[in-house]
């Protein structure tokens, strides 16, 4: 059988931050932990949309062929962490958070 601090840490880290906390009966941070993450995967899929939107607008303006390869080169560097200090700064926040939730969850198993 597997200890609590174990399965809260499986939990927050792979299924969603807030999960472990609440298995472990800390219902309140784990939904505020949840909560917190739904707010910041909404906010990055809408600067990620909005930039889709605007080059399919400039390809539209151009003129450019609208086919899977175009979009393809048009997209290809925008792989990683772009120029956009906004979504750079939301996915740190995420990526800082789960972290920071999948100790926590460790932190209350062990308690």
């Amino acid at each position: 059988m597997m200890n609590k601090s174990v399965k809260a840490v499986l939990l927050s880290a792979l299924v969603l931050p807030g999960v472990g906390q609440i298995s472990l009966g800390y219902k309140k941070r784990g939904w505020l932990i949840i909560s917190a993450n739904i707010v910041l995967l909404y906010l990055i899929i809408s600067e990620i949309m909005q930039k889709a939107y605007s080059i399919i607008e400039e390809m539209q303006k151009s003129g450019a062929a609208m086919d899977i390869e175009s979009i393809s080169n048009k997209t290809a560097g925008l792989a990683g962490f772009s120029d956009n200090t906004f979504l750079n700064t939301l996915l740190m926040l995420f990526i800082i958070g789960w972290i920071i939730s999948i100790l926590d969850a460790y932190r209350l198993g062990k308690k």
